[in-house]
């Protein structure tokens, strides 16, 4: 990912306003309860850049945030950030010793990962390294599953150098607040963590809340909370939105390359997708799905040029995109467009952009490709 100064020349940019991104904490801390909040920062920060936003997030007092990667906790690390890291997303047992080096909190998510990083922490001369456990309760994704809670009790029995510190579980509803699913995992995760404290280990610190089980679901409030889109001011479902004034972070921009007029029934773009019905000025833009965005975006997807709207047409190339400008007489090569963001009082809104897509916030974020410069506001 590049990072560069608001005033160099650009072709395509994410521009993150981290006033946003703060006052997206904020808001969700007020929401906690009392709980930590362990910032997600998987996915280079949902596309923002996981270094600014942790750092930003470290300076209003965050003191967790959570990681999909080994390698990603490895930058983290490289760029000063000494909060705790925790490990959510998988890994192999060789690296154990990695992860013990890098400080990171892993998640066993299987009874088998367990004696590797015993011996990593021995290695490493560690007497108490924490680590969590991550249950499978129903979503049927990485976790440790009921029935091998036994097994794995027995294994936490012979540590010495491991500390069970917590245990944690994914819900897989928590988008509807009155789902049965999210009761039945639960109830689930109640009864695997009364087992574990009957066999003497307290797990202190319990987290199972995403974005919008912290909205939604007090019942979810426990030690930690793990909101994601929502500090990038996302609601992840309406009901969120409803609740809790959310900021968008990401601004997405391109400059007009070039503009041309060209008569009725001109073919535009890979397989002639759109033909002009008028005379039409058709302008190309410096963007393309190499930079995250998305082919499907020619059919229905606008973008802001001088606050006006104009269509995607045509088929939206690896580098360039085409836009119908016809009625935007006033626009010239140069001009900054909005893909999605807002530009004074106009907005295009990322969720439309990723219905047309046909795909959701999540990936429209993570997909803004690494050649797209992050320019940091505020």
């Amino acid at each position: 990912m590049v990072q560069r100064g608001a005033d160099e020349d650009w072709r395509a940019i994410a521009e993150i306003d981290l006033s946003a991104v703060r006052a997206n904490y904020r808001a969700l801390s007020q929401y906690a309860n009392g709980a930590k909040i362990m910032s997600v920062v998987k996915a280079d920060a949902y596309g923002h850049g996981a270094v600014m936003i942790a750092r930003t997030l470290s300076d209003e007092g965050c003191r967790h945030f959570g990681i999909a990667t080994v390698e990603e906790g490895q930058e983290l690390r490289a760029a000063g950030i000494r909060e705790r890291l925790y490990l959510l997303g998988g890994y192999q047992p060789f690296q154990a010793d990695r992860i013990v080096a890098l400080d990171l909190t892993p998640a066993i998510f299987d009874p088998s990962l367990i004696p590797p990083l015993e011996q990593a922490a021995r290695r490493a001369g560690r007497e108490r390294f924490p680590v969590h456990l991550k249950l499978d309760t129903g979503a049927t994704r990485l976790g440790i599953l009921p029935h091998d809670i036994d097994s794995t009790i027995e294994l936490m029995r012979s540590c010495t150098a491991l500390v069970f510190e917590g245990a944690f579980t994914l819900l897989a509803n928590a988008a509807d607040p009155s789902s049965p699913v999210t009761d039945s995992q639960l109830r689930v995760f109640a009864e695997v963590i009364a087992r574990l404290r009957a066999a003497a280990f307290e797990l202190p610190v319990t987290h199972v809340a995403n974005s919008a089980a912290l909205i939604l679901r007090p019942d979810t409030h426990l030690r930690l909370m793990r909101p994601g889109l929502a500090l990038y001011g996302l609601p992840p479902v309406h009901a969120v939105r409803d609740r809790i004034d959310l900021r968008p972070a990401m601004t997405f921009k391109t400059r007009l390359l070039q503009l041309k007029r060209v008569p009725a029934g001109t073919g535009v773009s890979y397989g002639h997708t759109f033909i002009t019905p008028r005379e039409s000025v058709i302008g190309v833009l410096g963007v393309g799905y190499a930079d995250g965005y998305r082919r499907g975006m020619q059919h229905g997807g606008e973008v802001l040029v001088r606050g006006r709207r104009a269509p995607v047409v045509g088929a939206v190339c690896m580098d360039l995109t085409m836009v119908d400008l016809t009625d935007v007489p006033e626009a010239r090569a140069g001009d900054e467009v909005i893909l999605w963001g807002s530009a004074d009082d106009q907005q295009i809104s990322i969720n439309d952009v990723a219905r047309i897509a046909q795909t959701i916030s999540y990936e429209m974020l993570c997909t803004v490709g690494r050649r797209v410069a992050r320019v940091y506001r505020n």
